[in-house]
């Protein structure tokens, strides 16, 4: 199985992939805290966001589809979000640029996390400031979920082999709860087997990364047109 469903495109070789995790992490978030404080009534400086995000995923080489497609799949909670705060009284000017804020951070998200190879995006989350135990158990839990979730697929694959059709609700059902519990168990003894591996290799409770980046004019130059475009974006937004 292959592990990139969140970094999918995080091994390109773009400007923005050269970039410090925690140049990303920065301009990123300053760009989504930016976004979420325009006005509602300030359409066009959202829809200048999109034009920058259009030039960012320009940059990093990211596929056109692959992004809308992730965001298509979050798509109808965003408008779930949006009908439940109209019911609330949300006029439909607020409810249009709730909708666009949405959509903006998670592009931008996606971007992110694409640009970046997840230990690199996690190290750089450690530089600034991010609770060393969290970051680990986030490491871990990248790693290993694919590994329950392989597990996952082979045991459905053994099941598939040993019948024909499907059988009736309540034996499928005490088929799946011993599945399950049969899961419970492999994940114990991999686990235990990893934790033993881990001791003999030495791991120290930290994810080496062999690729350090390191900080420069380049990401210079990023932070600085991101706080460009912020403050175009701020007095664009509060003129009367």
């Amino acid at each position: 199985m292959k592990h990139n469903f969140i970094d999918r495109y995080g091994g390109l070789d773009s400007p923005l992939h050269l970039l410090d995790a925690r140049t990303k992490i920065l301009g990123f978030l300053a760009l989504i805290v930016a976004v979420l404080l325009v006005p509602a009534e300030r359409s066009a400086v959202l829809s200048g966001f999109f034009f920058l995000v259009a030039i960012l995923a320009g940059v990093s080489q990211i596929p056109l589809g692959f992004a809308v497609g992730r965001t298509l799949v979050l798509l109808p909670f965003i408008l779930l979000a949006g009908l439940g705060a109209r019911w609330n009284g949300l006029d439909a000017a607020r409810l249009g640029a709730f909708v666009m804020r949405s959509v903006l951070c998670l592009l931008l998200l996606i971007l992110l996390t694409n640009t970046t190879r997840f230990p690199e995006l996690l190290r750089g989350l450690s530089k600034l400031g991010c609770p060393r135990v969290l970051a680990l158990n986030l490491g871990f839990l990248h790693r290993y979920l694919f590994v329950l979730t392989d597990e996952v697929l082979r045991m459905r694959q053994a099941r598939d082999c040993r019948r024909v059709g499907r059988a009736p609700a309540p034996a499928e059902l005490r088929l799946l709860g011993s599945m399950l519990g049969s899961l419970l168990v492999r994940s114990f003894e991999r686990g235990d087997r990893m934790y033993q591996a881990m001791l003999s290799r030495a791991f120290a409770g930290e994810f080496r990364v062999l690729d350090q980046r390191r900080f420069g004019w380049l990401d210079l130059a990023f932070l600085a047109g991101v706080a460009l475009v912020i403050g175009a974006a701020y007095h664009f937004a509060h003129r009367p």
